[in-house]
């Protein structure tokens, strides 16, 4: 069945979150594995027993949400995902599932409460949304809000400043016009980096967005690029 989320917009309020978090990550480390980018594949864990995965691929998108106190090791994940065509299950097999392993008798498998997939036009699942949100889809409650709900609940989260929220806002007005792109971080804007700035950065790369470096006026991309 079709569920009621834009995947346009799931995609930008990933994206803000990430960015959100890679921002403030210098002076919360410990809040490191909130949030995660790897290739296509956008994680979450909010440290109360759920996490989730999302793949953006090209073509279509994946999600797969693991919410603990629901889990039931002996059953597998494909029995929730009898109504994926074939090549959507392909994808999620070989990126989403891979993020929400667990341990079965010493083998380690996918465990999922929730899921849903579909193309950059549409979502379905095999439950209903409220379904979803119940077996753990609520983690992504804050990447579907609006931009201005968003900003409003990352600000109260993180306590950001005005020079980290016109970081973040510039950053991502440039990742949503620049697809696929890599992103330089001007100069000036290392300074908003608070706390421990490698912390920053690391999170930063994983969304393809680097560090300028500047020698005698004139800017050294590589240079940062392969720290």
């Amino acid at each position: 069945m079709i569920i009621p989320v834009n995947p346009h917009r799931l995609y930008e309020g990933c994206m803000f979150a990430a960015i959100v978090h890679a921002v403030t990550a210098g002076e919360y480390p410990e809040l490191s594995y909130e949030h995660s980018w790897d290739g296509y594949n956008y994680s979450m864990n909010n440290s109360q027993g759920c996490r989730a995965t999302i793949t953006f691929h090209p073509k279509y998108i994946v999600a797969v949400f693991q919410e603990s106190s629901k889990c039931d090791l002996r059953r597998s994940a494909y029995d929730d995902l009898t109504e994926m065509p074939e090549e959507i299950l392909e994808i999620a097999r070989s990126e989403a599932l891979m993020y929400v392993r667990r341990d079965r008798e010493g083998e380690a498998v996918p465990v999922i409460t929730a899921a849903f997939w579909g193309t950059w036009e549409e979502l379905r699942s095999g439950q209903t949304w409220e379904e979803i949100v119940e077996n753990g889809g609520h983690i992504i409650e804050r990447q579907l809000m609006d931009r201005d709900q968003a900003w409003a609940w990352w600000d109260d989260y993180y306590g950001l400043n005005n020079s980290q929220m016109d970081l973040i806002a510039s950053l991502y007005k440039r990742k949503m016009e620049n697809h696929g792109e890599k992103i330089y971080l001007l100069a000036e804007e290392m300074d908003f980096l608070c706390g421990d700035p490698n912390e920053c950065l690391t999170a930063l790369r994983e969304l393809d967005i680097f560090p300028y470096a500047n020698t005698d006026g004139m800017i050294r991309r590589e240079t940062y690029e392969k720290i």
